[in-house]
């Protein structure tokens, strides 16, 4: 309105027409009323852009004062809505199906709101931007929330589709369109462009998100260093598979990618089918692996709006894909182990040797080194008990029990029958003297505690103590110490024998026996012979003794004048003409060696003296008879008389 130039009040009543001045001419009038309706108008505008302005900001997410571009228009507009990429190529749009016109071309367009349509949702209008029909506003749902996935498709399809033509083009475009039913009268009729937009929502059906990856998997098995890392296969929402894709693997934790220089991150191509990538696992832990998908179709779009110009479908960036798995990784391989024995006795000039002959076996699968080829080294713990006077267990090893002697064997298989069939291991190159009588045992065991910083037994393995096959004895050896003699009492004359036993063990015998190891042999048997002179070693063989008499197997003395009736040894009940000998036997047993006196010891012989003989015939004997014991040997007694003459 001119506020220089004021018209009467009366100029709007037509009664008044008669008395508007003459001097003021019919087209000046005409042009004041231009100038005013022209004034109004532009006010009303102005009122009409703040208004709006205030409902875009309250409505959209954000607001830029350098949201906009300079839009590139393509295609054929009587074939399809324009679509547009930006001068400096970072965005490409179409039409949202608002009847606003298009923004004028090469020229910077700002725009007033940009609304991000987020991953399955709904595209509602803006009710001040958008033109739902011919002048009209509103608010309308242009793409419901079912669809949002497929118009990302194919939104990011308007790159390529400006590239390869119109008719592509046309075909994109009115596929994005035709999912919202809008503006459809005012595109392209082209059966050729309608029937490709068909193939495009079919492809987009196909192949538009919400895209998944299947689940990652790290086979690896327990005791190996080598695995794999199963990759899934990226599929779209109908479960097709999209290949050619970026993804990148990484691995954490002790793990690499095998046939690499020790990389843990590597790039591949996605694939139809599941792919498999060698790895190494490097030691014990946690392993990772995270991919991630790159290059995947967009699952968003934006609307920039602008309350004059067409709302625009800005095509949203490539999306991405990420999934990850994880195992505990336990590439040692960790076994068990058992010894089967066999404890020997070696008789050695220099006197008893010991020796452990020991078979090292894995249960299951002996296990190998970390990542190699080669089998762990199992050493065994070889120990040595003793002396005992008698068996013990088996059982555990009695906590006061001290070895004699310990040995540290190395048993490692040098092949694979030793690997499955046992490792053969002995002391023979260290054994052991024997220095006492008695039990020995050997414990073959393996303490992991004591093993080699690559060597992994699951537990200890401790055989029994005092093992049958672990035991052996180094035998009592008995002594006997006899004196044989004639004892003349009122009556007769008793022939003794007095008898030492030595060397038996404290207990003999008592032991019952327990095992492989039998009882102890009772007796002793003292047997009385009589043998014609000379007398050689073992005469009393085949012969029948003049008397049997036991002694019990114990060390101790013993004076022997009885059998084992209880009958006295009298020289007038056991008559001999030669000589009467004692033979000491020992059967022996588990505990003691046998033993046998010889029949040429002197000390057991006691031999009949000749008659006795006058000094002259018949002379007188007129001294006393004088008897005199004489010692034969070392223990015999002679009779004789001693004649005098008066």
């Amino acid at each position: 309105m001119d506020t220089q130039t004021k018209p009467p009040n009366n100029l709007g009543n037509p009664e008044n027409k008669a008395k508007i001045p003459s001097r003021i001419s019919a087209k000046r009038h005409r042009y004041r009323r231009y100038r005013k309706t022209v004034s109004l108008t532009a006010v009303a505008a102005l009122l009409t852009m703040l208004s709006a302005a205030i409902i875009v900001t309250g409505e959209s997410p954000s607001q830029a004062a350098d949201l906009g571009a300079v839009w590139i228009n393509y295609g054929n507009s009587k074939m399809q809505l324009n679509a547009r990429k930006s001068t400096d190529g970072t965005k490409v749009a179409v039409c949202a199906t608002d009847r606003q016109i298009n923004s004028p071309r090469g020229k910077w367009v700002s725009y007033q709101g940009r609304r991000a349509v987020s991953a399955g949702s709904e595209y509602r209008s803006n009710a001040a931007t958008f033109e739902i029909s011919a002048k009209k506003k509103g608010a309308t749902t242009v793409f419901a929330a079912e669809k949002q996935y497929q118009v990302a498709y194919l939104a990011g399809q308007l790159r390529g589709a400006i590239e390869k033509g119109e008719k592509e083009l046309g075909a994109t475009v009115y596929a994005i369109h035709s999912l919202s039913g809008r503006l459809m009268s005012q595109q392209t009729q082209s059966a050729e462009i309608k029937s490709r937009a068909n193939e495009l929502l079919s492809q987009a059906k196909s192949y538009a998100g919400p895209y998944k990856l299947g689940g990652a998997e790290i086979k690896l098995s327990t005791g190996s260093t080598e695995g794999t890392l199963k990759l899934p296969i990226v599929q779209s929402s109908a479960g097709n598979a999209i290949s050619n894709l970026n993804e990148t693997v990484t691995l954490s934790g002790p793990a690499r990618f095998k046939g690499t220089k020790n990389a843990n991150t590597i790039s591949v191509l996605s694939a139809n089918a599941l792919k498999e990538l060698p790895i190494e696992v490097t030691g014990p832990g946690k392993v990772d692996a995270q991919i991630n998908v790159r290059g995947l179709p967009p699952t968003t779009f934006e609307i920039w709006e602008h309350q004059r110009w067409q709302d625009l479908l800005i095509a949203g960036p490539l999306s991405a894909l990420s999934g990850n798995t994880s195992i505990t990784a336990e590439p040692r391989q960790f076994f068990r182990v058992k010894t089967q024995t066999q404890a020997e006795i070696h008789k050695q000039n220099q006197g008893n040797q010991l020796i452990d002959k020991i078979t090292v076996k894995a249960e299951g699968q002996w296990g190998k080194n970390t990542g190699k080829q080669t089998w762990q080294t199992v050493k065994i713990d070889l120990s040595l008990y003793g002396p005992f006077s008698e068996a013990q267990g088996p059982g555990q090893i009695p906590a006061d029990a001290k070895p004699v002697k310990t040995w540290q064997i190395p048993a490692t298989p040098a092949s694979l029958e030793e690997a499955e069939n046992g490792v053969a291991i002995s002391n023979e190159k260290d054994p052991y003297l024997v220095e006492k009588p008695g039990f020995y045992t050997f414990v073959a065991a393996a303490h992991r505690a004591l093993q080699p910083a690559d060597t992994y037994l699951k537990d200890d393995y401790v055989p029994a103590f005092f093992e049958e096959s672990e035991t052996q004895i180094v035998p009592f050896t008995p002594t006997v110490k006899t004196q044989a003699k004639v004892v003349i009492d009122k009556e007769s004359k008793i022939l003794t024998d007095q008898v030492e036993l030595k060397g038996f063990p404290d207990n003999h015998p008592e032991f019952t026996g327990k095992g492989k190891w039998k009882a102890d042999e009772k007796t002793v048997r003292n047997d009385l012979y009589c043998l014609p002179q000379p007398i050689k070693n073992m005469d009393a063989n085949k012969r029948k003794p003049l008397a049997q008499i036991e002694l019990p197997a114990k060390n101790g003395t013993y004076t022997v004048d009885k059998d084992k009736k209880g009958k006295p040894l009298s020289l007038n009940e056991f008559p001999c003409k030669d000589t009467y000998v004692f033979v000491t036997s020992y059967a022996g047993d588990s505990r003691t060696q046998a033993m046998r006196s010889s029949e040429t010891e002197t000390s057991e012989q006691y031999q009949v003296p000749p008659p006795p003989v006058l000094s002259a015939p018949g002379a007188k004997v007129s001294g006393m008879l004088g008897l005199a014991l004489v010692a034969l040997g070392s223990g015999g007694l002679l009779v004789f008389y001693r004649a005098r003459r008066r």
